[in-house]
């Protein structure tokens, strides 16, 4: 039978839907990637995902969702796809509307955590919250990543309990080990790198530079650390699209500059090698602030044996155990991260107890396995043979 996943980047594509879609392939399912274009097409296709080049704006704009919706349509009409599964807000809305006008009997919607949220204003809140609840009535299952969400889509009656349901987030436990890692190759990354020989901790954090992501927190700690611990090192790990429209990554190297700790940074730019990245860390940091459905850096940083600290948001405070994996801190508040790093900068024994304990909470709940069979399950229950 045949799927097409619908997403407006093909970074996130990549990010988020590799390993999944790779799972349906293996259960001798046809499964299509519908995406903007962008550079990360060449390594989707390399993965075995054949991939249309939609246009997509990641933007409200009339004419430009019409095209996009006209798009989607033809495509699905041609392929005749048994199931569409929709990501991200404004590609899962325009996707819905098209498989819905190409007479899709099953339409599926991941919420990567609802486009509305604590810091939402009361207007976007109502305005985005209204969407969502008109898009249900186009869909069959929505899936969700944290349990919050289904609380909250209950509550505000965005759907009936029936047509939601749990599919969390999960990864490749094998490959985030950190007994796979060798002291040699950390060595040589960590030169590789420039970072000082002299360093004694690394705290670090992975994700795109975009300002909702807390980096700027993340660096005010350090200096607040830095007197106290003056061979600390902070690990940015990530690095700007050039599909996002605020310069981020200059504001940021500009906030490093006036706070005099360009030594104590490196930021690495996009990479690969994420697992031998966290390896070379002793605490885990995610500073994010606003849109979250649960982050999977959090999971990779515990399935790395890394204690976390994080912030007070939807999906970072059901994926981190305040106190038992690590520590969840107020949003945008630079004093109170910094406070929660000095306490695992100053107790190695605190640190290698809430790393441990993350491991074991990443095998027991977001173990990537667990979360391609809750959706075998549901395709199933849907009707797709498999």
């Amino acid at each position: 039978m045949k799927i097409l996943h619908i997403c407006a980047l093909p970074a996130t594509a990549k990010t988020l839907l590799v390993p999944q879609i790779k799972y349906l392939i293996s259960q001798n399912l046809t499964v299509d990637i519908a995406c903007a274009y962008g550079e990360e097409i060449k390594y989707l296709q390399e993965h075995g995902c054949k991939v249309y080049c939609i246009h997509f704006d990641r933007k409200i704009s009339l004419l430009s969702n019409l095209k996009s919706i006209q798009e989607l349509t033809k495509l699905i009409k041609n392929n005749q796809y048994d199931l569409v599964h929709v990501h991200t807000p404004i590609a899962a809305v325009l996707g819905r509307i098209a498989a819905k006008l190409a007479g899709v009997k099953r339409i599926v919607y991941t919420a990567h955590g609802f486009p509305f949220h604590d810091l939402s204003t009361p207007l976007q809140y109502t305005f985005y919250s209204k969407i969502e609840k008109l898009s249900a009535y186009l869909t069959d299952l929505i899936l969700t990543q944290n349990y919050e969400d289904i609380s909250t889509a209950i509550k505000l009656g965005l759907c009936p309990p029936e047509k939601i349901a749990y599919l969390g987030n999960g990864v490749d436990i094998k490959r985030f080990d950190s007994s796979s890692i060798t002291v040699d190759s950390q060595n040589h990354l960590r030169a590789s790198l420039n970072i000082p020989e002299n360093t004694s901790f690394i705290i670090g954090t992975v994700g795109r530079l975009t300002r909702k992501k807390g980096s700027e927190y993340l660096v005010e700690a350090a200096a607040m650390l830095i007197h106290k611990f003056p061979n600390l090192h902070v690990l940015i790990i990530g690095g700007q699209l050039s599909t996002d429209s605020e310069p981020f990554h200059i504001q940021l190297l500009e906030k490093i500059r006036q706070l005099k700790i360009e030594k104590n940074i490196t930021i690495t730019g996009m990479r690969q090698d994420i697992p031998e990245l966290l390896g070379l860390l002793d605490i885990f940091v995610l500073p994010t602030f606003t849109h979250e459905g649960l982050p999977r850096s959090i999971v990779e940083a515990m399935s790395m044996q890394l204690p976390v600290v994080t912030t007070d948001i939807r999906g970072c405070r059901e994926a981190v155990v305040n106190g038992k994996t690590g520590f969840v801190v107020p949003h945008q508040n630079s004093h109170q991260l910094a406070q929660a790093l000095e306490n695992l900068l100053t107790q190695p024994q605190l640190r290698q107890m809430y790393g441990k304990a993350g491991r074991d909470r990443v095998e027991n709940k977001y173990n990537e396995e667990l979360v391609f069979e809750r959706l075998i399950n549901y395709y199933r229950e849907l009707g797709i043979k498999i």
